[in-house]
């Protein structure tokens, strides 16, 4: 099997994937509920605690199994920014202690690094992986906001897997024509890219166009208020799945370490 880019594992772990289970059943506001706490709970800086938390979202993710090819497929693709972060706490603990190197409480500074990039990282693929766009459009429209200005933010996300599939056939075809992007240094092969990022771009702002076209003729923003044919509503498995997360992360939040 071929090795996968970068590109495409971002593309496959945070595309939405068409299943019937019990995160795509549940609203997308409790949804976006749970990445924000999950998120904000991370400001505990206490290993024990974020162990707790990492523990508690594995069990989550029982309920979706096919959630941890996805999350192998963003850690993969996360690897290098994982690296500078070990990188990064390992200077700033040395500069800090005056270089003189503490193993226990290096290991517990990289442990928490990367325990909260885990974590966030199993938040963020579970809330895209099981909610379509047009959720997360009538879900933010619900709580207040301008539906014209989240589609900005939808058609990105809706894009960004097109436009990586599109450089990716770029790429094949650059090298089918003599294009060798993996010799040379490092300057060497930013200059390579150009023949690739260039009609990547034009691409880009092709289909924008088109896009735009469209959705004028489609008389996008007339009126401030959208309908649609199947309306949120939030149901009791919701708000007890809503009050559990909330309930389990302000425990372990608020409880002392013994």
């Amino acid at each position: 099997m071929a090795k996968k880019s970068i590109f495409e594992n971002l593309n496959y772990a945070l595309t939405y994937e068409e299943l019937k289970g019990f995160y795509h059943n549940i609203d997308p506001r409790v949804k976006l509920l749970y990445a924000v706490a999950t998120i904000a709970v991370l400001v505990v800086n206490d290993l024990q605690k974020l162990l707790v938390i990492l523990a508690v979202n594995v069990v989550l993710t029982l309920l979706y199994i096919r959630i941890l090819n996805r999350l192998a497929a963003l850690l993969k693709s996360l690897s290098i920014i994982i690296a500078l972060i070990v990188v990064f706490n390992t200077v700033i603990s040395l500069l800090l202690t005056g270089w003189r190197l503490n193993i226990y409480s290096l290991f517990e500074t990289q442990a928490k690094a990367i325990l909260r990039v885990f974590i966030a990282a199993i938040a963020v693929t579970m809330f895209l992986a099981t909610t379509t766009p047009w959720e997360i459009v009538q879900g933010l429209s619900k709580i207040g906001l301008k539906y014209t200005y989240l589609y900005t933010f939808i058609i990105a996300l809706r894009f960004i897997p097109i436009v990586f599939n599109e450089m990716k056939s770029i790429y094949d075809a650059q090298r089918s024509r003599g294009l060798e992007l993996e010799k040379g240094g490092v300057l060497s092969r930013v200059r390579k890219l150009t023949p690739i990022v260039v009609p990547t771009m034009v691409c880009s702002m092709l289909r924008a166009r088109d896009l735009v076209e469209a959705m004028e003729l489609k008389g996008f923003g007339y009126s401030n208020r959208r309908t649609s044919h199947k309306p949120l509503k939030l149901r009791r498995i919701d708000a007890g799945f809503a009050l559990t997360i909330v309930i389990v992360y302000a425990s372990i939040a608020l409880v002392p370490v013994i």
